[in-house]
Formats: structure tokens, sequence, C-alpha cells
């Protein structure tokens, strides 16, 4: 367990003891990433004076948001084009995919990370992941119907309701449990998620067997009209391009290759710019420092583009930097016969990428470059976890420094940024016509991290301490936002089911107001109006 020592102590110090506090103590260092935001506000600003005060939080606010605005396009033009990519090629419907492929791979940082720090459990899991599946449940499922209303299969929307609601009433009974939790009480919790995956891809087969058995026999008009609906169920309605394996060039190997690489790296659309107003130039060029930051970092195959995109300066470079950062952001800390893994990474693909160099000419991409996709879709995965993280930091010094109590700033504002991407992918999903995968992803990413930041802590900590028990607790917040999110599925249910499986704009409107109450209870109960359930 962590240090009982919680980082909003700060303000009980004097101010010559601010400094050293917020830069040794656990609470406040595991919640800060590549920068210490704590540590500037703290050491670098003058904080006797609430003007320097209030421009040191303002400034983190607008970082927070540019570092979002990254992130949003960040999933949008990358992750979500190579999570389509993945899902055609493993032929998963959007179901499925929303179940497996989604949710794993928003979820995989935080899955490496616990792995890396030993599944190590915290006095707030409990009320961390009843916060997140609150908001992605209740919120997010609520603006992925009003963003593209549609019509879900009656069997799939309750297997995913049933698994999600068997985990969050399955966590609730055992941490209320007054004789603790032993390793067999443990055990189940981690194979609800393992279980729903399986049943998801079981899902898919049996449906795949019903409508090719359908097909073998002759059918009435009723079975017919049936058969048309399953069929786009089978799996996602992609175009596949025909890919054209493009001439040899001749000549010298490198011709024209600083010139390909910044045309490839700072490539502006200069007619939009031209047309825009004068909002519209601004906007592109605050974001053109994002666009070239994301060429460089994450490697992109293009299939529409001529030689796919390729620009072999710029391959060679992300060949040697994404396996470093990605070895840097999960693997920080960490060394191999003295040398830090992410500098091991680092030496071992400057030799690949120099033969690649070798072997390849700027006018010709080659033969194994358009498989280089999934390397681009791991690069988008760890990049909106190191950016997630970042503004999850910078929440976390925003709610210190304005003495907002912990529990309170985990149930909103560092759940909302830690679940950030989630929200920007199901919806930049729904946004282009795939609204069933990411509707499944809000019922899959809450039992993914639950599986992840509780039933892995749990079940390690549990054998560890065998034959005795262990004793988490849910906490005043905990069990409040537990019991809304129980009420909320409660109303999810009944939206459904009163429009015959039909998510309208109406299903959407509920589930977002009722998500905006509960923001509500938890502000009179930060305040001191109103007392927690439990308490």
């Amino acid at each position: 367990m962590r240090s009982e020592t919680s980082c909003s102590m700060v303000h009980d110090l004097l101010e010559s003891q601010k400094c050293k506090f917020v830069q040794t103590t656990p609470d406040c260092l595991i919640n800060m990433n590549l920068f210490n935001y704590l540590g500037w506000h703290y050491c670098k600003v003058d904080v006797r004076n609430s003007f320097n005060s209030f421009w040191s939080v303002l400034g983190m606010f607008l970082i927070a948001i540019y570092v979002f605005w990254m992130m949003q396009i960040t999933i949008k033009n990358y992750f979500c084009p190579a999570l389509m990519v993945i899902a055609d090629l493993l032929r998963m419907n959007e179901s499925t995919a929303g179940v497996t492929v989604l949710a794993i791979a928003n979820g995989s940082p935080d899955f490496f990370t616990a792995i890396a720090s030993r599944v190590q459990s915290s006095k707030h899991s409990f009320l961390s992941c009843m916060s997140q599946a609150m908001f992605l449940h209740i919120f997010v499922a609520g603006l992925v119907i009003l963003t593209k209303p549609f019509n879900m299969q009656a069997n799939t929307y309750l297997r995913d309701f049933g698994f999600l609601f068997l985990n969050t009433v399955y966590m609730d009974y055992i941490h209320k449990r007054p004789k603790g939790i032993s390793w067999v009480v443990a055990l189940p919790s981690a194979f609800i998620f393992v279980g729903y995956v399986v049943v998801a891809i079981v899902d898919q087969h049996l449906l795949i067997a019903r409508i090719q058995k359908m097909e073998q026999r002759q059918l009435n008009v009723a079975e017919a009209l049936q058969l048309e609906e399953l069929k786009p169920q089978k799996e996602m309605p992609m175009k596949r391009p025909e890919i054209q394996r493009p001439s040899i060039g001749h000549g010298s190997r490198n011709k024209r290759i600083f010139r390909q690489f910044w045309n490839t790296v700072a490539e502006f659309d200069k007619d939009r710019f031209h047309r825009g107003t004068i909002l519209v130039k601004l906007y592109l060029i605050v974001k053109q420092p994002i666009d070239m930051l994301l060429r460089i970092l994450i490697p992109k195959v293009d299939m529409g583009a001529p030689q796919y995109g390729w620009s072999k300066l710029l391959f060679n470079i992300q060949v040697v930097l994404v396996p470093t950062y990605i070895a840097y952001i999960i693997l920080r800390g960490y060394s191999i016969a003295g040398f830090a893994v992410y500098m091991i990474a680092l030496i071992v693909m400057i030799p690949v990428a120099t033969l690649i160099f070798f072997l390849t000419r700027t006018d010709t991409p080659p033969i194994f470059f358009r498989y280089t996709s999934g390397v681009g879709f791991m690069a988008a995965v760890f990049l909106i976890f190191c950016l997630t993280t970042e503004v999850n930091a910078m929440f976390f010094t925003m709610a210190t420094i304005l003495k907002v109590s912990q529990e309170f700033s985990l149930a909103t504002a560092i759940c909302w940024a830690l679940s950030s991407n989630d929200l920007v992918a199901n919806l930049s999903l729904a946004h282009q016509g795939w609204p069933r995968m990411a509707m499944t992803a809000t019922f899959s990413a809450p039992v993914f991290g639950s599986f992840v930041f509780l039933a892995l802590p749990l079940v390690v900590n549990s054998f560890v301490k065998a034959p005795g028990n262990i004793f988490p607790t849910e906490g005043g917040f905990g069990e409040t936002v537990c019991i809304f999110l129980e009420v909320g599925m409660g109303f999810s249910m009944l939206s459904v089911l009163t429009t015959n499986f039909k998510l309208r704009r109406a299903c959407g409107f509920l589930l977002v107001s009722y998500y905006i109450f509960f923001v509500g209870v938890l502000i009179l109960l930060e305040k001191g109006v109103i007392h927690a359930y439990g308490v």
C-alpha cells in the first residue's frame, strides 16, 4: 500500500518546507510523469503572492488544453485508422472489436505500467475504478448516442451490460466483506474480463455460423430480411485497397532525401490557409507544431498517398525513436547491467536503422514498409498514454493547489483526465460511423480497468497474505460512486428497454443529465452540505 502521507498536507507546512515536501512525498511524485508540475509551482513560483499562483494555475490549464488537443489529433489521425485496419485484419465485427482491440489498446499502457510497478494497490483503487466506470458508461456512452443514434442488438447489449454489472456488484460485495478478502474470493474477480473476451469471440463465431446456415437453405420473406440485418454484423464493412508494388527506381539511393523528409514532416494545407479567415489561419499555425511532432513520432502508412507516404530518412529516424521512447515511457527507472532500458533500446536499434538506410531507396518504398502500420499503432497507443498522464499530472497539481480533497479530485478531474483518451477515441469512432464499437467500449473499458487496477492487485496481495486476508476499503466517496453507478446502469437498461434497443438521442440526454446530477452531488459532498453513503 502507498504511504498514508497525502500530498494535500503541503498546505499545512511553512513556505520554506513546501518545495522539499512535494519533491520527496510519494503521493505527490507518483502522480507526476515527465515533468514535476508541483515542483515547478512550489519551488519556482513565489506562492506567497496569490497573483503568481493564479498565473501558474492558468498556465497549467492552458498547457493541459494544448496537450489534450494533441491527444485528440493523435487519436483521430493515427489511432482510429490503425484500429480499424487491425479489427478488419482480424475479421472482427464492431462488438467484438469494442470488447477486445479497443478496450485492450486503450488500457494496455496502464496494464504494462501496473506490471512494471509489481501490481501495487492503492487505498483509492476502488474509487478510481468506479469513477471511471461511471464516467465511461454513463457520460461517454450518452455522448456517443447523442453523436450518432443507432440500433443495437438486444443480445449484444445484454451481454455487455451483464458483464459490467457483474464486475461492479462483485467488487462492491468483496470490499464490504467484514472478514476481509482471501485469495479464494479475490481470484474470480480476475476472470470476469477474461470471460467477457471469450464470450464475445464465441458470440461472433456463433453469429457467423448462424448466417452461413441461413444462406444454405430456402428462406421466407421474414427470414430473408433477418439475414440482411445480420450480415453487416459478421465483420466490419471496410474497403480494402488493392496493394500494388511500385516500380523500382533508378539512380542514387538517397536522391533528394532531405527534401523528401521536409515535405513529409512539414506538410501544410496552404489552400485552406489562403482561403480561410484570420481565426482559421491562426488555428492552422497553432496546430502545425503538433502535426509536425506527431509525424516524427508516429510511423504512418498511407495507402492512398504516392509511395504510401514513404520517406526514407523519416522512417530511419522512427526506427530508432519509437522503441526508445516506448521503453522510456513504460520502463523509465529500470536498468539492465547498469544501463537504462531505454538506452539499451536506442543502442540496439541504431544498427537496425543503419542497415535499413543502406538497403532502401528514397524513390521506392521497401516491401516491408506497408506492414509497419502495427508499429505506428503501438506508437500511438503509448504516446496517447504519455499525453494522458501529463494531463492527469496537471489536473492533480491544480486540484492540490486549489485545496480540493483527494477523493473529490479522483472522482472528477483526475478521472476525466485519465479517461480523456477513451472519450476522444469513442466520440471519434461514433462520428466516423462506428457507434456500436464505441458503445461496446464503454462497457468493456471499465471492466478492463477494474481488471488491471483492482482485480490483479487484489489477487497478488491476497496470495502474499495467505492464509490471512486483506482488508481494502471503499471509502465514503467510493461507496457513493458505486451506488450511483448501479442506479445509473438501471437507468441505462430502462432507456434501451423502453425504445426496443433503439438508442435515440433521448437515451443519451438521460445519461448525460444523470452524470451532471451525479457531479452536483459530489460537489455537495465536498462542501459538506450532505453526507456520503456509509458515513
